[in-house]
């Protein structure tokens, strides 16, 4: 892959930023993004994978062991709380690396969905990447995830992910919500999974809740 100039990596942020926000924020940016992919479909890997690389965010991750230790049993009735409120069938904790996403929590056995993958296959990198809330109603249609394996699948129709932040705000990861069919999310439901990503930060760095 071609080392990209910083002007380049500053414009795929830029469209990466607005599909991530939604239509009506920064089209421009929008419009030359998804021209870029659809020339090359991996034109934002670069982007992405430069913030699954910082070092103060994976430090920040290193630091709780959950990478190496796996799921747990906290951060999983913290994600069948959040799919209880949210009525939703599927909530996740998912935690980014430089190369692989865990699900430290999750509200289905784990043969009903994949505890680890690449990081090229996971949805909350690009909450990562962004910090930013990603809201998705029908993934059908949105440019960054219409190609997705796990939306052509069928495995997912609808996603909503909010960033899990570190004590010095770094994007660790996210509490991510998904059905497999269009979901309009309402703006009580953004909310909780809101309240549900703080929660699971809490737990995450062991802070007061």
């Amino acid at each position: 892959m071609a080392r990209l100039s910083d002007a380049e990596l500053r414009e795929l942020k830029q469209g990466l930023v607005a599909a991530v926000v939604g239509a009506g924020v920064d089209d421009a940016a929008l419009s030359v993004l998804i021209r870029q992919l659809t020339t090359d479909p991996d034109a934002l890997k670069p982007v992405v994978q430069l913030s699954l690389n910082d070092p103060s965010r994976l430090a920040a991750l290193n630091s709780t062991g959950l990478m190496a230790g796996g799921a747990g049993r906290t951060l999983d009735t913290v994600a069948l709380l959040a799919a209880e409120a949210l009525a939703t069938p599927f909530v996740a904790i998912s935690l980014l690396d430089d190369s692989t996403e865990l699900l430290a929590g999750l509200n289905v056995d784990d043969g009903d969905c994949e505890r680890v993958r690449s990081a090229d296959l996971s949805i909350g990198k690009f909450t990562v990447a962004t910090g930013i809330p990603f809201i998705v109603d029908d993934a059908k249609d949105h440019p960054l995830l219409a190609g997705h394996p796990t939306v052509l699948s069928g495995a997912v129709g609808a996603y909503a992910g909010i960033p899990i932040f570190s004590d010095d705000d770094d994007a660790v990861g996210s509490m991510c919500a998904w059905d497999t069919h269009a979901v309009n999310w309402t703006g009580g439901q953004i909310l909780v999974l809101q309240d549900m990503a703080d929660l699971a930060s809490a737990k995450i760095f062991r802070r007061p809740i």
